[in-house]
């Protein structure tokens, strides 16, 4: 009898695709319309604001450039929270490991000589590495006195973007820049991620980002090491039991979370602001867009890269409409903020079915 053949990755690929964009797709269709009913609210025009929105997102090669170009931070930041969050560990320390990855990069970036390749993959590899060591500390704080992991991270994001700022402010910053006001570091010459079209703004970071969305997507779904992180952060105890050692998955899984966000950072520093500049993290809202795209699509990785593909279309398309339609651009942040609380919503109601049917089995076995 012959064995059976075991499906590949790109038939696994194919196969759970519907069930990757099937969320994402709700999600953006309700905040269109969500959107649309308050553009015609306030006197507009809906269905030529969300044409308008679409076509300055998407519409031609420099806008689909400019939205890729803004989604590549997105993605890292939504694989990293997806891996974290899907694997059972909620953190929120996505923007405090990005915001330590573009500021090391950067510096790393300005300061190592050598051939472009060699600076570029030292640089990245700086920003990677800020991540890890940022996620560890906060791992190690929420395993060694047992603090909800979800708060230590999130408070950790005001300790990085300060740690950023004074060094950026007092040690690092550019002596040669034309305002002298500006609180950045020295321009990067020889580290700088080449762009794929030169006239366009899109780099070879959007590439890396989609290597990395099929590395996590390969992990989490067809490894016994994503199956075990589910399962020490789904239920340590149930894990340990089963052999798994639950807090080493954990610091695992957090190491290379960060790693993604630092990456990111990097990324950004190298391929778009060719610099690091104090804010540019928090102010741009890449992580919390990540995050966003991350819970949209479940954690799914090709969903988190569709998801914050489209984020970063609005925010381009939000421009484009608010210059040729005299629509405010803060529609788009209202289409974010009502897609997060579709997400939210369902989060709650996943839980509440959750606990009552913990209950229920509770009841019956007691019975």
């Amino acid at each position: 009898m012959m064995e059976a053949k075991k499906p590949n990755f790109i038939y696994y690929i194919q196969k759970n695709l519907f069930e990757s964009l099937k969320l994402p797709f709700i999600s953006i269709t309700l905040g269109l319309i969500v959107g649309g009913i308050i553009i015609a609210l306030s006197g507009g025009n809906p269905f030529a604001a969300i044409k308008g929105l679409i076509i300055g997102g998407f519409g031609t090669k420099h806008a689909i450039t400019a939205t890729l170009t803004r989604a590549t931070p997105i993605i890292f930041a939504g694989l990293s929270a997806a891996l974290a969050w899907g694997s059972g560990y909620p953190s929120m320390g996505v923007s405090g490991q990005m915001i330590l990855g573009a500021f090391t990069a950067a510096i790393a970036a300005v300061s190592f000589t050598g051939p472009k390749i060699l600076v570029i993959v030292v640089s990245l590899s700086a920003g990677m590495l800020a991540g890890i060591i940022y996620s560890l500390i906060a791992a190690y704080i929420s395993a060694k006195f047992e603090v909800y992991l979800l708060i230590v991270t999130l408070m950790m994001n005001y300790i990085a973007e300060n740690i950023a700022s004074y060094l950026t402010t007092y040690d690092f910053r550019d002596p040669l820049a034309a305002d002298r006001l500006a609180v950045q570091t020295q321009k990067i010459t020889d580290g700088v991620l080449p762009r794929i079209m030169p006239k366009y703004t899109l780099h070879y970071g959007f590439i890396i980002a989609v290597v990395c969305t099929l590395l996590v997507l390969f992990m989490m779904k067809r490894t016994s090491f994503g199956y075990k992180a589910k399962m020490s952060g789904l239920n340590p105890r149930f894990a340990d039991y089963g052999g798994i050692n639950s807090l080493k998955t954990m610091y695992l899984i957090l190491m290379i979370s960060g790693a993604l966000a630092g990456l990111g950072g990097a990324c950004e520093s190298l391929g778009t602001r060719f610099r690091y500049i104090d804010g540019m993290i928090t102010s741009a809202g890449y992580a919390w867009s990540g995050i966003i795209a991350s819970l949209m699509s479940s954690n799914h990785p090709i969903g988190v890269f569709i998801s914050s593909v489209f984020l970063a279309g609005l925010t381009t398309g939000g421009a484009s409409i608010e210059l040729r339609q005299g629509i405010p651009s803060e529609i788009t942040a209202i289409i974010q903020g009502v897609l997060t609380m579709f997400v939210t919503a369902k989060l709650v109601i996943d839980l509440r079915i959750g606990r009552f049917r913990t209950k229920k089995e509770g009841g019956t076995d007691a019975i």
